[in-house]
């Protein structure tokens, strides 16, 4: 998302580079007593092809690389101004508490936009990505970095696990080198998801470890590649996190209305800025937008309420009928995830795209529990549920009240049907590049 003058950036010191591994070597590189994905370094045939691919990506979706930034063509003609067909202003609900995913340990990945399923609209058929080559004492001082800033707001970092799926959270890619999805050399970061006023929650940013050394700046990265993905821009003043250029030392978010830097590409969401710092003012509040969107740290020990609506604990079916399950969920805060579990069959099924209603055509002969759970970000776990009978003798009578609980333990698959949930498309959204140098 941001380019980085090479007047300002010179890389000397402890580089987080690894040292090579040995035929010896008993055991997988680890972070947080997990393996790190190391995979082969791609051939230059191997990069040349997801470069050209990338740019069939962009050409294909009518998408322009604006300096440091990738946006729908549209939105650089316009200049970022105008509001989109039917725009939801986020600050007009409670605030959403968000859980950003710092994954040091790579894995593949795949074109999408749920960062749960690994999943990037800047990758182009299926990469093996690298995880972060540094140690964990290194790796915890760019979390350090994160968390700070961070703080002020309800944002919530994860590091040493993978998040559960059904929890809406973002992720930062943490390891590997620009070329690896197409970029040119130089790049230290994207955001493929440049999502105005913070709309989608599942977004997947790239911070690439391999090309810097400073902690610092490989935090203010990560950082600034979350923050495109909530719908900031560049703007003026080197102490800032915004700044399109990378300096080293402590960063912060600007906290008056500061005047955009478009020197390294288009602004993409001045309508969301001018809604903070007046219209056309060509200015940019980080905080009031981030208070906005997030509002201040504090703890949320206010489980999800989830209601069943159907089907109703006791149902009876018969084998070959519909099974429809429709349900209600609530939280003190916007942002909450859940998912439709099938403990019997060993189904668990997020919602991604906020359904509430799924439908399960020809539900085969048996018992099953229909349970419906809900998750908030500091981790309270609210939950509905009832059983259903399908062409068997019901049980003697169960309750399907609300409660609040430990994770069920599901048992092993024998069988399954298939869930036709009603659930809305996810618009594909815009990358934008951090760059090492000017074009």
């Amino acid at each position: 998302m941001t380019r980085l003058s090479t007047a300002h950036v010179v890389f000397f010191g402890a580089l987080i580079i690894a040292p090579p591994a040995h035929a010896g070597d008993p055991e997988p590189r680890t972070l947080f007593g997990h393996p790190v994905n190391d995979p082969p370094e791609p051939t230059a045939e191997e990069l040349e092809a997801r470069r050209a691919a990338f740019e069939q990506y962009l050409e294909d979706n009518d998408l322009v690389h604006a300096g440091g930034v990738v946006m729908p063509r549209a939105m650089a003609e316009d200049d970022g101004r105008t509001a989109p067909p039917h725009a939801t202003n986020v600050w007009d609900k409670p605030p959403h508490r968000q859980t950003i995913f710092l994954n040091f340990f790579g894995g593949m990945m795949k074109g999408g936009t749920i960062a749960a399923e690994m999943q990037s609209p800047c990758i182009q058929g299926n990469v093996n990505y690298p995880g972060f080559k540094g140690s964990t004492q290194q790796a915890l001082a760019i979390i350090q970095v994160f968390q700070q800033a961070a703080e002020p707001f309800g944002l919530r970092i994860a590091y040493d696990e993978v998040p559960p799926k059904h929890l809406p959270y973002s992720q930062v890619m943490m390891g590997g080198k620009p070329g690896i999805i197409g970029l040119p050399n130089g790049v230290l970061g994207v955001s493929c998801n440049l999502d105005c006023g913070e709309s989608w929650w599942r977004d997947t940013t790239f911070a690439f470890t391999e090309v810097a050394g400073d902690i610092q700046v490989l935090g203010t990265t990560a950082l600034q590649e979350a923050a495109h993905s909530w719908g900031l821009d560049h703007i003026d003043g080197d102490n800032n996190i915004m700044y399109p250029y990378a300096t080293f030392g402590k960063k912060v978010w600007a906290d008056t209305c500061t005047p955009y830097n478009p020197a390294t590409g288009a602004i993409g969401c001045e309508y969301i800025h001018d809604e903070f710092c007046g219209q056309d003012a060509g200015k940019q509040n980080d905080v009031a937008e981030l208070m906005a969107y997030f509002g201040s740290n504090s703890v949320d020990d206010v489980p999800p309420t989830v209601t069943l609506k159907s089907p109703v604990d006791g149902a009876m079916l018969n084998p070959g009928d519909t099974l429809v399950v429709d349900a209600d969920i609530t939280d003190n805060f916007e942002g909450v995830g859940w998912r439709l579990m099938v403990p019997e069959l060993g189904q668990e099924i997020p919602s991604y795209y906020g359904e509430k209603s799924w439908s399960f055509p020809g539900v085969p002969k048996g018992t099953y529990t229909i349970r419906v759970e809900a998750i908030d970000h500091d981790r309270n776990v609210g939950f509905a549920e009832a059983k259903i009978y399908v062409g068997v003798e019901p049980e003697p009578a169960t309750t399907g009240d609300m409660s609040t609980g430990e994770e069920p333990t599901t048992g092993a698959a024998s069988g399954a049907f298939r869930p036709r949930p009603r659930a809305a498309s996810r618009p594909a959204r815009s990358p934008s590049a951090r760059r090492a140098s000017r074009p």
